[in-house]
C-alpha cells in the first residue's frame, strides 16, 4: 500500500512537471480523421463555464487526479487491475495505449466509474450545472468515445486525447487536464 501511493505521488509530480515542460507539440487531428462530435454553442458555454469555476475555486490538475484516485481506488474492479498491471514504454503511444485504457475502463465498468466521478464531483465547490458538466465529460460514455477516436491516432496518447477534446470545442487548458487525468487512471 505504501509503495502503491509513492508511485501514485511520482507519476502525478511526473505529469504535472510534463505538463509545464517547453516545446511539448500539441498533435493536430486530420480533417480526414474520426473525430468526436463538435460540441454546440451551448455546450462549449458549459465547459467554459466549468473550467472558470474549476479556476476560482483553485481546484488544480492535482486535486482532480488524487480525488478521482482515491475515489476509484475503493471499487474493486478498478483496484485490482492498477496493483497487476505492469508498465511498459510503448504505452505512451496511441494505438497500444488507448487499447489498453479501453480495457481498463471495460473492467471498471461503467456502473463503478460513473460513480466514482459523481462521489468525487459532489465534493467539489462549483454549482450543479458545473458538476453536471464534469461528469459528463469524464464520464464513462464520452471517455469511451475519444478513447476509441485517439486509438487511430499515430502519437502520444496524452496529446490525441487533449487534440480530439479540443478539436470537439473543449478549451485547451480543461482538454489537457482531462487528457493527464484518463492517462493517469487509466494507463
Amino acid at each position: 500500500m505504501y509503495l502503491k501511493k509513492n508511485c501514485r505521488l511520482l507519476i502525478v509530480l511526473s505529469m504535472i512537471l510534463m505538463a509545464f515542460s517547453p516545446g511539448m507539440e500539441r498533435v493536430q487531428a486530420a480533417e480526414n480523421s474520426p473525430s468526436i462530435d463538435p460540441l454546440s454553442e451551448q455546450k462549449q458555454q458549459e465547459v467554459k463555464q466549468l473550467e472558470n469555476e474549476l479556476h476560482e475555486s483553485m481546484i488544480l490538475e492535482f486535486d482532480i487526479v488524487t480525488g478521482l484516485d482515491e475515489r476509484l481506488s475503493s471499487k474493486p474492479t478498478y483496484d485490482e487491475q492498477t496493483i497487476h498491471q505492469p508498465y511498459e514504454p510503448e504505452t505512451k503511444e496511441a494505438p497500444h495505449a488507448a487499447k489498453q485504457m479501453i480495457q481498463k475502463l471495460q473492467n471498471t465498468g461503467e456502473y463503478a466509474w460513473n460513480l466514482s466521478i459523481e462521489e468525487y464531483t459532489s465534493k467539489l465547490p462549483i454549482t450543479a450545472d458545473a458538476k453536471r458538466t464534469f461528469e459528463e465529460y469524464l464520464g464513462y460514455q464520452y471517455v469511451m468515445e475519444t478513447l476509441t477516436i485517439a486509438a487511430a491516432s499515430h502519437s502520444d496518447i496524452t496529446d490525441a486525447l487533449s487534440s480530439q477534446m479540443q478539436h470537439a470545442g473543449m478549451p485547451s487548458w480543461l482538454s489537457g487536464v482531462a487528457a493527464r487525468t484518463l492517462v493517469f487512471l487509466l494507463l
